[in-house]
């Protein structure tokens, strides 16, 4: 089964956060991956070929094969099983986004009813928490500069560009507070960590986590 036939017709939830690449890329690709087993949240690869999924991102390809000088693309995805709730399907997107940036990027199928043709379950309202929780555990792994939850949204939206990625508008030192506190999102809940900036002033309910990280309600799941 091709990725695209994992998850289908929408819309997504999408839980996402941004890294610094500090290493190589393999070596950053590997750590992201492996540290999915310290997420108290099981979660499984259903993919075998993994070691060859990363080796396809670290080479990259052409975003225009007839192009020599284009952008070269570094991206991959796995698709997963999160117990959230039940057994859900997923996928981790992980792309490069610009030279020292990477955008982790978890799928759900989001609507509300669930989608028995193609193994889907959906998200009922009470069950909402369970992905707020999910982010919290992320960042306690990964220990990330920023995340979120949105529909149909990464946290690429909380730099407030609006450029295509990869592009080094989108450089991992380039995500500020300062447009996403000011700025109306379709962010439902965000996590900032304050080791890169203190906030002084949020005008969200928010409450502070382990690790420097604040946790920000910016939103609601009901609209």
């Amino acid at each position: 089964m091709e990725w695209f036939q994992w998850l289908q017709g929408g819309p997504f939830l999408e839980v996402s956060f941004l890294l610094e690449l500090k290493e190589t890329k393999t070596k950053t690709i590997q750590d992201i991956i492996n540290k999915l087993s310290k997420v108290t949240n099981k979660v499984e690869i259903v993919d075998k070929n993994v070691d060859e999924i990363i080796d396809f991102f670290d080479r990259g390809y052409p975003y225009d094969e007839e192009d020599p000088q284009s952008v070269n693309l570094h991206t991959l995805r796995l698709r997963l099983y999160v117990y959230l709730s039940g057994k859900r399907k997923a996928t981790l997107q992980i792309e490069m986004v610009s030279s020292n940036a990477l955008l982790v990027d978890f799928w759900f199928y989001g609507d509300e009813f669930d989608e028995p043709e193609w193994d889907q379950i959906g998200i009922k309202k009470e069950e909402f928490s369970r992905f707020t929780s999910f982010l919290k555990e992320l960042y306690s792994v990964y220990e990330f500069k920023i995340g979120g939850i949105a529909i149909e949204e990464d946290v690429l939206e909380l730099f407030g560009f609006g450029e295509i990625s990869p592009n080094e508008c989108y450089c991992y030192e380039s995500v500020s507070p300062d447009y996403f506190l000011k700025e109306p999102s379709p962010f439902v809940n965000i996590i900032w960590n304050e080791k890169y900036q203190k906030l002084s002033h949020i005008p969200y309910n928010h409450k502070r986590l382990d690790k420097e990280g604040i946790f920000i309600e910016t939103g609601s799941f009901n609209g």
